[in-house]
């Protein structure tokens, strides 16, 4: 079929699917003064814009002739209404539909070229200052290269979503980069995995068993396991599964390309009881590195405040709580004024609580400089409510400065405290307690708090679990519940569920109230709509519940019709459907509008937003390409291209959950959710819920998670390791 060209105006862009960039255009072409539709794929296409489209004519039999392109170009706008459209339309930061129009009015058919060889022309336009001449060259700057890469992406086969993102990570060197190493795109770009870059690669003649190819399989081979929460890989496993992911059969070679990758500084290679274990090279200093630091700590011994001192602020704390201290836990509060390290952990309704409230007011009492923190802005929200004392997240502690790519205290300046106290230790990750334990000083203590029944940390390592199990630091576990608790239903199926029990399941019938309740639904799409009504309207009546603000909606994972990605979209249109009045933006296969619940989930140190933070989006303008969120900690300004790490929050994994507490909880639990199934996740989730708790599932589902108590194991030797080192006590500390 011969092939036709046609040189067209984009007067909009009806549909552009931005994984493939299969796109339907409305355009205003020679002949068509009425307009026509082409279809086909296209990069980042804009109104006002010219194109040059090579292809043929298709019938569509619902929605006529449509002009399907092959190929095309893209022309600059040639006419004082295109320019206009073409600048209006988003494609610069700063510059939207209103100052578009005083552009044009000012500048004419010249406006792009002002814009870009006589840029400080621009101030001389009404309503634009310096702050926005520089905001529009820097954005034409910017959107002319990533056009450049959207054109390079594009000719290999990755979505020209990417495009920002990649040149933000790349800079303008972006193709350069990509063309000498296209590997680099799966380790460092979210999204794109091995496969794509190494499709990449062959386009560059880099295939089977090329050295480079060998050295980017085993990099991508650990970066995978540390995503499953792994540190390590024995040498076997990793070549297995990079000989899998590669598809050859090199082992021997496999061994020249470690070698090599050790000698670059890319792996850390470690010889453990006759094993050989590989680490990417900050995996290994996590690990190895904490344990050194705490090797020095242990090595030292805090000086105990004299006896009678102790009895005495102790007696004072003991009087002003409420409730009586049990003799475990006076004796944790007691301990906690001389141990360096000390570990208080137990299950629900156990007193960790009111316990780490007595610890605080002792160490205050006694003139220690106290320290607070926990994982998540929630936790550390709820610790200050506990304590009367301000709680920051760890990385807020500790400083983040994005100039230096590092934290603000660490050994070489340490963090100002006597004690310092870590509440929800179960969710912390083997990086985030190098940087922690780096950061603690000499003088000062370190109590650690949390449930090492839960999941371990979503990030590698099990330092909790570690640190509890090497039986090198003090522990206190906590396992009297006390009677206040014994009323709650929650509390109690939790305590069944790590006895392997199943719980006890009510089912509403209008005159039982209780705060845990089942409600059997076997089928997904009648699981839907209970859940939409649970959410939008029986729990808000009954207890009084915010549905957005109050209600988390937990399911075990991401795919699937009952999982994170199914259930967020529906429960979007439930909670908060589209209209007039909200803004809103399409970006892959989401939609973000204003008042969207939505939670982060890579860790943005410039924005001071960690992962599993969840917030609210307040605001959408396309004219700069930002989106305002509502965190915790403040209101942030996400820019489009930080969209890849946003999702949105109706309903989220268990393990995203871990840290918080929500008023109230709706766990979906469904048999189709069996290869995640486990006794942990169960215990997680329920605990999760403070004042109600709605499970929506099938029994048998529940049934099968608790009897499935084994955790999966970790590659991490921090136990091990701990296990070696031998406090000598033979230092005081003033």
């Amino acid at each position: 079929m011969d092939l036709e060209w046609i040189t067209a105006t984009v007067d909009r862009v009806t549909f552009h699917n931005s994984e493939n960039g299969y796109s339907v255009i409305k355009v205003t072409s020679r002949g068509h003064s009425r307009g026509l539709t082409v279809i086909g794929k296209f990069g980042a296409i804009h109104p006002g814009e010219e194109i040059r489209v090579c292809g043929n004519w298709v019938q569509h039999p619902q929605f006529g002739l449509q002009f399907h392109s092959e190929k095309y170009s893209t022309i600059k706008p040639a006419s004082i209404k295109g320019i206009e459209k073409y600048l209006g339309s988003g494609l610069i930061k700063g510059v939207g539909p209103v100052t578009a129009k005083r552009l044009v009015a000012k500048f004419g058919i010249q406006t792009l070229e002002i814009i870009e060889k006589n840029p400080e022309k621009l101030e001389e336009c009404e309503g634009i200052g310096s702050f926005r001449a520089e905001k529009i060259i820097k954005g034409w700057v910017e959107q002319k290269s990533v056009q450049d890469v959207m054109v390079f992406l594009q000719g290999h086969g990755i979505s020209t979503a990417y495009a920002v993102k990649i040149f933000k990570s790349f800079g303008s060197d972006a193709i350069t980069k990509v063309g000498a190493n296209p590997y680099i795109l799966a380790y460092e770009i979210k999204g794109i995995g091995f496969k794509t870059a190494d499709k990449i690669a062959k386009e560059f003649g880099i295939q089977g068993n090329d050295p480079r190819r060998l050295q980017a399989g085993l990099l991508y081979a650990l970066s995978e396991s540390s995503e499953e929460g792994h540190l390590y890989l024995p040498k076997k496993e990793l070549f297995q599964k990079t000989l899998a992911i590669l598809e050859v059969n090199e082992n021997e070679l496999l061994e020249i390309a470690v070698s090599e990758q050790e000698k670059s500084g890319r792996l850390k290679v470690h010889p453990f009881k006759d094993e050989k274990l590989i680490y990417l090279p900050w995996l290994h200093r996590y690990e190895f590195g904490s344990v050194e630091i705490l090797r020095t700590h242990l090595n030292c011994k805090l000086l105990a405040p004299p006896r009678e001192r102790v009895i005495k602020v102790l007696e004072r704390v003991f009087e002003q709580e409420h409730q009586k201290l049990s003799d475990q836990q006076q004796l944790a509060v007691e301990i906690s004024l001389s141990e360096k390290l000390l570990i208080l952990t137990g299950g629900p309704g156990t007193g960790k609580t009111t316990t780490l409230k007595a610890v605080v007011s002792s160490h205050s009492h006694l003139g220690k400089k106290v320290l607070l923190a926990s994982p998540t802005g929630r936790a550390a929200k709820r610790l200050s409510e506990v304590t009367g004392m301000e709680a920051k997240t760890i990385h807020r502690l500790l400083e983040y400065s994005p100039s230096n790519n590092e934290f603000r205290f660490n050994q070489k300046n340490p963090l100002n405290c006597d004690t310092l106290i870590l509440d929800e230790c179960s969710m912390i990750d083997m990086e985030l307690f190098y940087s922690l334990i780096k950061a603690l000083p000499l003088k000062a203590g370190l109590i650690m708090v949390g449930d090492v029944d839960q999941l371990p940390s979503v990030g590698p390592g099990m330092v909790l679990k570690g640190l509890i199990d090497s039986e090198t630091v003090r522990v206190i576990r906590l396992k009297t519940v006390f009677r206040q608790a014994e009323t709650s239903l929650i509390i109690s199926n939790a305590h069944r569920i790590l006895r392997g029990e199943m719980p006890k399941l009510v089912v509403p019938d209008g005159k039982i109230t209780t705060d845990c309740y089942f409600l059997d639904s076997p089928e997904p799409e009648k699981s839907l709509e209970l859940l939409q009504n649970v959410v939008s309207k029986s729990l808000p009546r009954k207890f009084g519940l915010d549905h957005l603000q109050d209600i988390q909606v937990l399911t075990p994972m991401h795919r699937g019709s009952l999982g994170s990605e199914n259930l967020n979209k529906t429960l979007q249109e439930s909670l908060n459907p589209g209209s007039d009045e909200k803004r809103e933006i399409k970006h892959l296969h989401r939609t973000f509008r204003e008042g969207d619940k939505v939670i982060q989930n890579k860790n943005n140190y410039n924005l001071e937003v960690f992962n599993g933070d969840i917030g609210f989006i307040r605001k959408i303008e396309p004219e700069d390409q930002e989106i305002s969120i509502e965190f915790p900690q403040g209101l942030k300004k996400f820019e489009f291209s930080d969209l890849f790490d946003l999702s949105l929050a109706y309903a989220i994994t268990v393990h995203k959950s871990q840290g918080c507490e929500y008023p109230g909880v709706v766990l979906i639990i469904s048999t189709q959710h069996f290869i995640l199934l486990q006794r942990n996740l169960i215990y997680t989730a329920i605990t999760r819920a403070k004042k109600v708790l709605v499970i929506l599932g099938v029994k048998k589902a529940i049934f099968l998670g608790i009897k499935n108590e084994k955790i999966k194991e970790r590659n991490t030797i921090f136990k091990d390791l701990l296990k070696e080192i031998s406090p000598k006590n033979d230092q005081q500390i003033r």
